[in-house]
């Protein structure tokens, strides 16, 4: 069938809008109409936008209906409010034409502080993006008053290139943020990335399936209120505060997550960590498990220390992965429970019982993967399924030096480089076999020979040895969201 397009033109913002085929009527056909810097789509339908405008794309389509976009090589900047806005329309899709440029911004319009007017992209309701073709549309953001691009229902991006630099938040998904691929440079003053609902359970999620991030922001890299997934993607973050968090679960499957600089790395009530390749600096606690539990007091996530009941929800899971954590209080640290049943671990921490490289207020059971950390360990559940060795030296041990286990055959069984002066070290690995002897190396000097006699095995001067009572509250949820 052969498509008819009507051409609207208005002060060089060209637009087309798609109205069926040859066999349609007048009738069908919907109209735009721009003036006074106002581009206005009244309908549901197909339009397609370029050129150049200063103004706003106001969608004034009904709840019901759905409202494509096409994005040809178009610059628009509203000084005034979101550059394209869509108050009522049931869904809004944006598609980034393969190998098109499109930049879109808002103005410092302090003087109206209305939540309508806080995004460059504002959707009441669900907005779709992508980009056709092999997906390198791209979209450039900048978001001068507050959010860059914000969905009040659900924000999925499939495809494209994201450049996005926000006073605020650079995206927002109210019930929830999914990204299947695409490309994000994202440069917040707030989060980069962020899903809020808070009155529903189902809701306030994010899903990252795929995609390239690079993400520098003055809060949090990636916050969900619910539950926050990764299954894929290559993520590297650079935050004031934290890197992924969440008041609920977080679950990574694979991908690439490389946190460079953070307050806290992964928070949640709960951490499991399937797979994936995961490294991590913070400034407090590396993986950290915690209730959410508002404050009211100004004091940087911190509780008193007092008796509550445990959550048994609490803990931290790991069952697989690549895991390399260099944290300046607690590498994990969980206000229940650790589980190690697989992948690899490797944590430079502190070396003391409520600053270290693993500190919890419950159990830490171990019944697979392979764990090494330059700093203190609590303790290791004598219910554990695998061998556990935990070391105290005899003196301080300095940062970057090499910690190896060996077999009798001098085989390395495990090996690190510490990031920080350490004085104690714990390992474990399914090459442990009880009542065989290794020997400890550091710096390819041999330390001792270690014969384990049971499944938890401790070795070192006493004076250094400190694994055994527990840990402190750790790093629990500071009051905001």
């Amino acid at each position: 069938m052969r498509k008819i397009l009507l051409l609207v033109v208005a002060l060089s913002l060209v637009a087309f809008l798609s109205a069926g085929s040859s066999e349609s009527s007048s009738a069908d056909y919907k109209q735009a109409v721009f003036s006074n810097g106002m581009f206005r789509i009244t309908s549901a339908g197909k339009y397609v936008l370029s050129g150049k405008q200063e103004g706003q794309v106001f969608i004034q389509a009904g709840k019901n209906d759905v409202v494509e976009l096409v994005l040809d090589n178009l610059t628009l900047h509203n000084p005034n409010g979101p550059a394209i806005y869509a108050p009522r329309a049931k869904r809004v899709e944006l598609i980034l034409l393969d190998r098109t440029v499109n930049t879109i911004s808002d103005g410092k319009h302090a003087n109206d502080n209305s939540n309508d007017n806080s995004a460059v992209i504002f959707v009441q309701n669900d907005l779709v993006i992508s980009s056709n073709g092999t997906g390198n549309g791209t979209l450039n953001i900048t978001g001068n008053f507050q959010h860059g691009i914000r969905a009040q229902d659900n924000l999925t991006i499939k495809s494209g290139v994201y450049n996005i630099k926000t006073a605020g938040d650079a995206l927002r998904g109210r019930d929830s943020v999914i990204v299947e691929a695409g490309t994000f440079s994202l440069t917040a003053g707030g989060d980069g990335i962020q899903s809020n609902n808070d009155v529903n359970a189902e809701r306030g999620y994010v899903t990252i399936n795929g995609g390239t991030f690079t993400i520098n922001a003055g809060d949090d890299g990636i916050q969900a209120e619910t539950t926050l997934t990764i299954n894929g993607g290559s993520l590297t973050m650079t935050v004031k505060d934290d890197g992924i968090t969440t008041k609920g679960s977080v679950l990574i499957t694979g991908g690439t997550i490389r946190i460079t600089e953070c307050y806290e790395g992964i928070e949640g009530l709960n951490v499991t960590i399937k797979g994936g390749d995961i490294d991590i600096f913070s400034r407090d606690d590396g993986i950290n498990a915690r209730e959410y539990v508002e404050t009211t007091t100004n004091v940087r996530g911190r509780f008193t220390m007092g008796h509550r009941p445990i959550n048994e929800n609490i803990y931290v899971r790991i069952t697989g992965g690549n895991i390399h954590v260099y944290a300046l209080t607690d590498g994990i640290d969980s206000n229940n429970n650790v589980f190690l049943e697989g992948g690899t671990l490797r944590i430079s921490g502190p070396s003391m019982g409520m600053e270290g490289a693993i500190d919890f207020d419950g159990t830490m059971l171990i019944s697979g993967g392979t764990l090494v950390t330059a700093g203190s360990v609590t303790s290791v559940s004598a219910q554990s399924k695998q061998p556990a060795v935990i070391v105290g030296y005899n003196q301080p041990q300095s940062s970057g030096a090499l910690i190896e286990i060996r077999d009798s055959s001098g085989k390395t069984i495990l090996d690190y480089t510490a990031k920080t002066s350490f004085y104690m070290s714990a390992f474990s690995s399914p090459d442990l076999v009880i009542g065989k002897t290794y020997s400890l190396y550091v710096n390819r000097q041999k330390v001792q020979d270690i014969t384990l006699s049971s499944l938890v095995t401790t070795v070192g001067d006493s004076r250094f040895n400190r694994g055994g009572f527990g840990g402190g509250p750790g790093g629990a949820s500071r009051g905001r969201w």
